[in-house]
């Protein structure tokens, strides 16, 4: 059990609501105990909450209808997994969209409004601080531009999951009042918008580089370097790319970081948070009491069950016996890795014929990295299955070397050879195609492959009707497919002013 991560514990904030009669004391509910607003987010302590509520939707996507996890939605609509499960009907949402043929009403709906709900919190904190509080020294006004450029980073978190998946998205940075719509703003517009809150806050330097101790999980200057050059990579914007390199060359040099020198100890308890980590989202099973009633309380993760093989009976002594069968790995991913490579065994586990019930699209292979281990929830309090302890390595070392050595960097034949060299691989030419595929089978399992795949142009040649297993993919990516559509029923709140990315419904 994990007993340090204490970030996302969701804050109590008091919300007074006063009705008053004119005549009759009698009648008068005012809840004269609690503040309004106004009056309660005058204090640094309140402030504080404000910003960790902000926090807080990071850890909703792997859980809430549509189990759209960060990392491991993206798997299922690449070329190396399947979306697996119990049959075909199985969060029939996946198969949908790993299809390329979703519709405006089976979509990811909740992990958009997951999102959304993250820029609200992250727009009110911003709010609360600068209207309610006023610091009375300068420490205070300091730490004031410290949790700014913390929640302005969230902001551009939440933004850029929302760019990825829909591009064209209503965009607002203020309070919304009168009919609560936003603009809506082509891709590229909303690209400008996320990026420029990436540069005031690097420009601002209130952050840290790395965190430690009860810290851990708070956004730092690192994590805003790797989300600015992960999307400014995606957007292939020549005129920044330079400086996404230099951010990378910055990350390298500050030696606050290594490679582990073992693969597979990345994904144990004890290697979260290592030398190795730029990045985390927290989860833990230490008292927590996420539930079915409510996937967004604090606790674990429910990523560790979904991706185990369905009925598992556990012979190995190490994994839990609690599985789901999603994400399957295709055997072709698999093959293509060297034997001689310690990432494969380390991502990918085939448990013994006859020891789980076959699934949908089952190949024998499951991703190893967040497999639920026997224990990795004993800490918990509510539903065992969703809350593992398994952090999610966002931001790793290793993509910080394969950023650089991509981006063009005069010791890129040094970065590709440490990553593979860590693997137990020699070296191969630095070029675009290796970089590409070194990053296939270094982050298998961890959510960077379909991006990788759209961003390069490759998608279009990959991602096509396979015959690999009698299930697997029956439609084709094509470039119009870039951008989902949107849910109709945020179509239908905003009234007609959020237009729908109708080039998805294109041949």
């Amino acid at each position: 059990m994990k007993l340090h991560k204490n970030l996302f514990l969701l804050p109590i904030v008091a919300l007074g609501l006063g009705l008053s009669s004119c005549s009759t004391d009698w009648l008068d509910i005012t809840n004269n105990t609690e503040d309004t607003v106004e009056d309660y987010y005058t204090t640094e302590a309140n402030i504080q909450q404000a910003v960790v509520a902000a926090y807080d939707p990071l850890h909703w996507f792997d859980y809430a209808n549509n189990y759209c996890g960060i990392n491991i939605y993206p798997e299922v609509l690449a070329d190396q997994c399947f979306p697996g499960g119990g049959d075909v009907n199985d969060m029939n949402q996946w198969k949908t969209v790993f299809n390329f043929n979703t519709t405006a009403t089976v979509v990811l709906d909740t992990n958009y409004s997951n999102a959304y709900s993250g820029v609200k919190r992250c727009i009110d904190a911003l709010y609360y601080m600068d209207n309610y509080w006023k610091p009375a020294t300068e420490q205070e006004l300091a730490n004031r531009e410290y949790y700014r450029s913390q929640v302005l980073a969230l902001r551009a978190f939440f933004y850029n999951y929302l760019w990825h998946w829909w591009g064209n998205i209503a965009y607002y940075d203020t309070v919304l009042g009168g009919d609560y719509l936003a603009t809506q703003y082509t891709a590229d517009e909303v690209y400008e918008f996320i990026i420029k809150d990436l540069e005031d806050v690097i420009a601002a330097n209130n952050l840290p580089e790395k965190c430690t101790g009860s810290e851990l999980g708070r956004v730092t200057k690192h994590f805003v370097y790797m989300l600015y050059t992960e999307m400014v990579m995606y957007q292939n914007d020549t005129t920044r790319k330079p400086t996404a390199l230099k951010y990378m060359e910055e990350i390298i040099s500050s030696n606050k970081y290594q490679l582990l020198s073992n693969f597979a100890d990345i994904w144990e308890v004890s290697g979260e948070w290592s030398s190795e980590s730029v990045w985390e989202i927290n989860y833990s099973d230490y008292q927590a009491s996420r539930n079915w009633s409510w996937g967004g309380t604090a606790g674990g993760t429910v990523v560790p069950c979904m991706i185990l093989p369905r009925g598992y009976d556990s012979r190995d002594g190490i994994h839990d016996n609690t599985g789901w069968g999603f994400g399957t790995v295709r055997k072709s991913c698999y093959d293509s890795y060297d034997p001689a490579d310690t990432r494969r065994d380390a991502s990918i586990w085939q448990p013994e014929p006859g020891s789980y019930v076959v699934g949908f699209q089952d190949t024998g292979y499951f991703l190893a990295k967040y497999a639920g281990k026997i224990g990795g929830n004993s800490g918990q309090l509510a539903d065992a299955v969703l809350n593992y302890n398994n952090n999610l390595r966002l931001y790793r070392y290793s993509e910080t070397l394969l950023n650089a050595a991509e981006l063009g960097s005069p010791n890129a034949q040094q970065y590709l050879d440490m990553v593979r060299a860590r693997a137990g691989l020699g070296s191969v030419p630095a070029t675009l195609d290796n970089i590409i595929q070194e990053r296939a089978w270094e982050f298998l399992g961890e959510g960077k492959r379909y991006w990788d795949l759209i961003r390069t142009g490759l998608a279009k040649d990959l991602l096509i009707k396979g015959n690999e297993i009698p299930d697997d993919r029956t439609g084709n990516y094509t470039d119009n497919k870039k951008y989902l559509p949107f849910p109709q029923s945020e179509i239908d709140k905003c009234h007609g002013t959020l237009k729908q990315n109708d080039r998805y419904f294109l041949d």
